[in-house]
């Protein structure tokens, strides 16, 4: 796996309010620890006589304000990741505290699903950093654009979703919001780890549902450069995240009503794309992507949910999600979770029913056994044609029915299936209640991690 893709990777519609900076400066990589992290509102204090156990390698990727090393943990002997402040924005008091503010986030929300802070300080040169585990895998990104069509691996993609929705109930239960979610920021690791990343948006809410403290409102707005770096400034606020994933509120700059409920619209933006395709929204330039997210204009997504071959139920949580009006979405993500939890249990229970139906409206003899030689379960059919009650047949081994003759043949085709080996038209004949016996011609195979046989027959004694 190449270090590339090991914890974040460049996207071209990636968050608004930053871009790359630049390359990484030569000399002293030695990181500087700290007694203390990092205070309230404060910023980091600098520990000059304690040498840190970490050592800073090669740039390996870059997000709105930090670049990510690969990092070297010294004491462990173990590979890790720092994400250091970009240089160009060491003297823009907005971006440092917020950039101190992903730290505090990342490091307060103890969770699987988010990647563990191990320490935090400042370089010699003065920029902020945190080092945090590494891991490998790819993100949710690249995963979606491998897909040949949305159909393509949907029930795995719902189950990182559910991860996803997981660690964001935990976070809203911590009154923390992300404000960027979308598969950029999403890594699904080597075994099936699913992480939530780039808290750099994150914030926190106090009992109103108000952010404790955002970006300087008064910093003077940047205008649009040629490497289209730009931050979009309104009269109410600032519009920071990911325009194709972004609820209206968010992209209006309308802060006051930013909650819980910015990130359920995320949510349901990640799980149209895993249903559709697509986001929301889609432009090929990201100023027409935020006047769509703006507009709000949902038309053309819904119609696509809609068309698609997912589930309804599945459909109906996206379109709730991906509400206009806030007050319509569920009210945090814990919400979701119960919607999702819902359906899975649903779709376990309607699995069951057709089962039942299955054994139970066939002609044929149906039974799922064991190797320990017992019947699990059998259709009616069995108790129609042998006589005996199905307490009676489940109760003692099936080969008790099996005709003398037949019982070493039957003893060898159980061996091929407990090998995992599939058995076609194997014949042998069952005692009936009146002492007969009957024809049976079977076809079955078996899952020998579970220990589980399927198997149907079909009567043949009058053929």
């Amino acid at each position: 796996m190449s270090s590339d893709n090991s914890l974040l990777e460049a996207d071209t519609n990636k968050t608004l309010d930053f871009l790359t900076a630049s390359g990484v400066e030569d000399g002293n990589r030695e990181i500087v620890n700290i007694d203390s992290l990092l205070s309230p509102f404060g910023g980091p204090t600098l520990n000059s006589n304690s040498l840190s156990r970490f050592e800073l390698g090669d740039e390996i990727g870059r997000g709105g304000m930090g670049e990510v090393h690969s990092c070297s943990d010294i004491h462990l002997d173990r590979e890790v990741v720092a994400k250091v402040l970009h240089h160009k924005y060491l003297d823009r008091p907005a971006v440092l505290a917020r950039f101190l503010e992903e730290i505090r986030i990342t490091g307060r929300l103890e969770h699987s699903g988010v990647v563990p802070l191990y320490e935090a300080g400042i370089l010699p040169d003065g920029r902020p950093y945190f080092v945090m585990q590494r891991i490998w895998g790819l993100t949710l990104r690249a995963v979606l654009d491998e897909r040949p069509n949305p159909d393509e691996g949907r029930t795995r993609l719902l189950h990182v979703f559910e991860q996803i929705c997981h660690t964001m109930d935990y976070a809203h239960v911590q009154r923390v919001i992300h404000r960027d979610l979308n598969p950029s920021n999403v890594m699904i690791g080597m075994f099936g780890q699913v992480k939530v990343m780039d808290w750099g948006l994150g914030k926190v809410l106090d009992e109103g549902n108000r952010m404790l403290w955002d970006v300087n409102p008064d910093e003077p707005p940047s205008n649009l450069s040629t490497q289209g770096e730009f931050e979009l400034h309104t009269q109410v606020g600032s519009v920071m995240g990911t325009p194709a994933y972004m609820p209206p509120e968010q992209a209006a700059g309308n802060i006051d009503l930013i909650d819980e409920r910015c990130d359920v619209f995320g949510l349901g933006a990640i799980l149209c794309e895993i249903l559709t395709g697509h986001p929301p929204y889609i432009d090929s330039k990201r100023e027409g992507l935020l006047q769509l997210a703006i507009q709000a204009d949902l038309t053309e997504a819904y119609a696509r949910l809609d068309a698609s071959r997912a589930d309804r139920e599945l459909v109906a949580i996206a379109k709730a999600c991906l509400a206009l009006d806030p007050a319509d979405r569920p009210r945090d993500a814990g919400v979701v979770v119960d919607r999702l939890d819902n359906y899975f249990d649903m779709i376990l229970r309607q699995a069951e029913w057709d089962l039942v139906r299955f054994f139970d409206l066939s002609l044929d003899l149906f039974c799922i056994a064991g190797f320990d030689g017992r019947f699990q379960r059998i259709n009616e059919n069995f108790s129609r044609v042998l006589g005996f009650s199905t307490v009676e047949l489940l109760a003692n081994p099936f080969i008790n029915y099996v005709h003398p003759d037949d019982c070493d043949h039957t003893v060898a085709v159980m061996d091929r299936l407990s090998q995992g080996l599939p058995v076609v038209r194997f014949r042998n004949r069952y005692r009936d209640v009146h002492g007969l016996y009957r024809w049976f011609e079977w076809t079955a195979k078996s899952i020998p991690k579970d220990h589980v046989i399927f198997a149907v027959a079909r009567e043949v004694t009058e053929l």
